[in-house]
């Protein structure tokens, strides 16, 4: 979009809010799961992830589109015995 400066951009992008770990969030609609956890710095890798109660296995966060309100937890995963 040319004459638009990069924060103009920024503010014509729609946006919702969702909530991850119980702290309100805004991001851009239509974002995946995988973006999001990227965007707020949390090792995907070494969290466990859950949208409004729902396990979502981490081959599936890509797919995973959040829509306006969702509730996102991350975790670290018990192992052991």
């Amino acid at each position: 979009m040319a004459g638009y400066s990069h924060q103009q951009l920024l503010k014509r992008v729609s946006q919702m809010l969702v909530s991850v770990n119980g702290n309100p969030i805004k991001c851009a609609e239509h974002l995946c799961l995988d973006a999001l956890i990227a965007q707020c710095g949390i090792d995907g890798d070494r969290c466990a992830t859950a949208v409004n109660g729902c396990f979502v296995a981490r081959n599936q966060r890509r797919l995973r589109e959040l829509q306006p309100g969702d509730q996102i937890m991350t975790f670290e995963p018990i192992t052991g015995g």
